[in-house]
């Protein structure tokens, strides 16, 4: 039965007009803001993609060209093929003619990745509606629009940097969101698919593997591996030959990924990512900076910080799979349907990649809003009514007063601890608590 959720356009009170729109205001006003930083004054990362999708198609050497930075492109081939039409060569090389200009490609990839972070903010919330309690007094607030405009606002300085940005952070949530949302509606392939086009993107959404693996789902996980093999070899082997594609994934390992995995990167890729700056969000950055008492002599993570990043990411796993057995999967016996504790799950791990990955900025933060989503609803399933959490408007308000404090170094403790580190790792154990409260499926 569906759940009496308020339809989206039920008389709206004027605190939830004014949120819609400052939040409709703030992505019209910031497109030109990207585009004039982005096109004219160089801001942003979206060059090295822009200069990836020219030199793959022209047959300079991908993992080598570089952008006005000297930043180069970490990531599989296929997602530099899709980048043709935004081209950018370097200096001194024509522009292909099918290529848009660089104003222009940098509008159309920030409208690009806005309604990639809105369609996963509307899926997730649909995935959780169907699991809402009857009746669910709304209150003086529509359930409808809260539920997509709450984690929203409280990450909106997070979304804003990777679109400012033009980084991928909301097509690879989009991709980890549509993966778990058909999975539990059991739409297999479907969401196979979409999985494997996040893995295209960048490798670490694979992680979300974890669960058809627990649930010796073999049919997903084949399909998910069969669907990557396409993205990531098929596809390219198909525009750029068999020998170029191995030769394109040997450069990839060996100049970018396996220093950057080891934390220990070769001296060019050392320039480009500083593992312990102040918005590095994972755990071992942290623990570099509290040690050093600010910025580490080295850009690598020292062994003990790479142990205790090693050892959050041991304790998070067992923790997680250990509250899941018997909501999620099941060691012994039939398993579990997938229903909300899968959600929750998901949400959860999606949540602690910012802290779990050496390499993480804060665009990355946008892949906990599935959990503020999760945290939100259960509140409001607990009470019974639909309404702003205090704890969750608390919540964000660390979150925003953190990215103020990296960004602008307001207090020099801060920044070295990174607000926002901490902050997740609560907002992780208050999905915990979620997820332990869930009713195990039959």
């Amino acid at each position: 039965m569906q759940p009496q959720f308020a339809p989206r356009w039920r008389a709206l009170s004027r605190y939830e007009i004014v949120l819609i729109v400052v939040v409709a205001a703030a992505l019209c006003v910031y497109l030109p803001i990207v585009v004039r930083r982005s096109a004219m004054q160089g801001f942003g990362d979206v060059q090295v993609f822009f200069r990836a999708g020219w030199a793959v198609w022209t047959g300079y050497p991908l993992y080598q060209v570089a952008d006005h930075h000297g930043w180069t492109y970490h990531y599989p081939p296929t997602f530099a093929l899709l980048m043709g039409l935004f081209a950018y060569p370097l200096e001194g090389f024509a522009k292909p003619n099918w290529a848009l200009s660089l104003p222009v490609s940098v509008g159309v990839w920030y409208v690009i990745s806005a309604i990639a972070m809105l369609a996963a903010l509307d899926l997730w919330a649909k995935g959780l509606q169907r699991f809402a309690p009857q009746p669910l007094d709304q209150g003086g607030w529509n359930g409808w629009w809260l539920l997509r405009i709450g984690p929203l606002l409280a990450l909106l300085p997070f979304f804003g940097d990777g679109l400012g940005r033009g980084q991928l952070s909301a097509l690879v949530l989009l991709t980890m969101v549509a993966f778990l949302v058909l999975y539990v509606r059991g739409r297999i392939y479907m969401a196979a698919c979409a999985l494997a086009i996040g893995f295209t993107i960048k490798l670490f959404p694979l992680a979300l593997l974890i669960f058809p693996v627990l649930r010796g789902d073999l049919r997903t996980v084949l399909a998910t591996l069969g669907f990557s093999a396409v993205f990531l070899f098929v596809v390219p082997a198909l525009c750029l030959g068999p020998s170029e594609v191995v030769t394109l994934y040997s450069a990839m390992w060996t100049e970018h990924l396996s220093g950057i995995m080891t934390g220990v990167p070769n001296p060019k890729i050392a320039d480009e990512i500083t593992f312990t700056s102040y918005d590095m969000l994972s755990i071992g950055a942290m623990l570099a900076r509290i040690a050093a008492g600010g910025l580490p002599a080295t850009d690598t993570l020292p062994r003990f910080a790479t142990a205790g990043q090693l050892g959050f990411d041991a304790v998070f796993l067992i923790a997680l799979v250990w509250i899941g057995h018997g909501r999620f999967w099941r060691l012994n016996g039939p398993q579990p349907q997938p229903a909300e504790a899968l959600l929750i799950g998901g949400a959860i791990l999606a949540a602690a990649l910012p802290v779990m990955l050496s390499v993480s900025q804060p665009n990355y933060v946008a892949f906990a809003a599935p959990l503020v989503a999760v945290v939100q609803f259960e509140t409001w399933r607990r009470t019974g009514r639909v309404d702003v959490v205090p704890a969750l408007v608390a919540w964000g308000g660390v979150m925003w007063f953190g990215m103020i404090a990296t960004e602008g170094g307001i207090w020099q403790p801060l920044r070295v601890i990174g607000l926002a580190t901490p902050a997740l790792i609560a907002l992780l154990i208050w999905g915990l608590v979620c997820l332990r409260r869930a009713a195990a499926p039959t």
